[in-house]
């Protein structure tokens, strides 16, 4: 087996193929004064992408596709930047 390749738990090998690298950014949503268990994952690589990252509350995660939005503002150490300066 090549140093590329790995096994799944049904024994079948895969390869891992890069497919992309930049920058990302995460945020999360905030009410209350807590932070909920949904965050923002926006990517800036040769495709930009954004993604909802969704906690189960059972070791897991929920990966959503969202539309991508770099002109948000989100609050950075407690001033509003906005998300494509970050990036």
């Amino acid at each position: 087996m090549e140093e590329y390749e790995t096994v799944t738990k049904k024994g079948l090998i895969e390869r891992r193929v890069y497919v992309d690298s930049g920058r990302f950014l995460i945020y999360g949503y905030e009410s209350g004064g807590k932070i909920s268990n949904k965050f923002r994952i926006v990517l800036n690589g040769r495709e930009r992408k954004s993604f909802f990252l969704i906690n189960t509350g059972k070791g897991r995660n929920i990966t959503v596709d969202a539309e991508y939005e770099d002109d948000v503002k989100i609050l950075k150490d407690g001033e509003s930047s906005q998300v494509s300066d970050l990036l």
